[in-house]
């Protein structure tokens, strides 16, 4: 594993790209296009797990055995290969939608359990605390603010229901749970185990009681 500094900029590397610039059209889904993209969005994210944080196409294609040529046609910026490889990350976070509020703060505690301590998730966290690479930090945070929003959705549903205080807010709820799961494999490097997490489901329960 990396210590974590910057690696040189590879001469090939993607430039950024504005946040404005239209999105070009991404490769086609299915078949060996389907296969292309897992490969690239796993050379990326084995990349990041490495704390490697300044690559470019030479190395994603190298890493995921295909042509430079590939990469450059479909993930022509460093943004573009970013997002792929966290697109990928997580998708794999199902939001649960049970009817119950404390079925799915269950559900949910312990599925970000196994989330944040997984090395992707580790090594960015501790990318983002560095505070050494602000366009790979903004793009992460972009990346997760849709995908957050589903975990608040989770908080507005219990209000809803009344089974949550009105008082609370689902933001500062998230960041409750989030904040243990977060920092429990970041400093302590291992997994928050079942009972901190059961532990930490009752504390937000009684504190979001109506």
């Amino acid at each position: 594993m990396s210590d974590g500094t910057t690696r040189p900029a590879d001469q090939e590397r993607a430039t950024p790209v504005d946040a404005a610039e239209p999105q070009r059209e991404r490769v086609r889904t299915g078949g060996r296009s389907e296969r292309v993209r897992h490969a690239v969005a796993r050379a990326v994210l084995d990349l990041l797990a490495e704390r490697v944080v300044d690559f470019g196409p030479s190395e994603v294609a190298a890493r995921a055995d295909l042509n430079r040529k590939t990469i450059y046609r479909w993930w022509p910026t460093f943004a573009d290969l970013i997002r792929e490889g966290l697109n990928a990350h997580s998708s794999g976070i199902e939001v649960p939608d049970t009817g119950s509020w404390e079925r799915d703060l269950h559900e949910l505690a312990h599925r970000l359990a196994q989330f944040f301590a997984s090395p992707v998730e580790v090594s960015t966290n501790a990318i983002i605390a560095s505070r050494r690479t602000p366009e790979l930090s903004t793009l992460i945070f972009e990346h997760f603010e849709p995908v957050q929003e589903a975990w608040r959705a989770v908080v507005a549903r219990g209000i809803a229901r009344g089974e949550v205080h009105p008082d609370c807010t689902p933001e500062a709820v998230i960041n409750i749970l989030a904040s243990p799961l977060i920092l429990t494999p970041l400093t302590l490097h291992r997994a928050a185990t079942r009972r901190e997490v059961d532990a930490l489901v009752d504390l937000v329960l009684r504190a979001t009681r109506p």
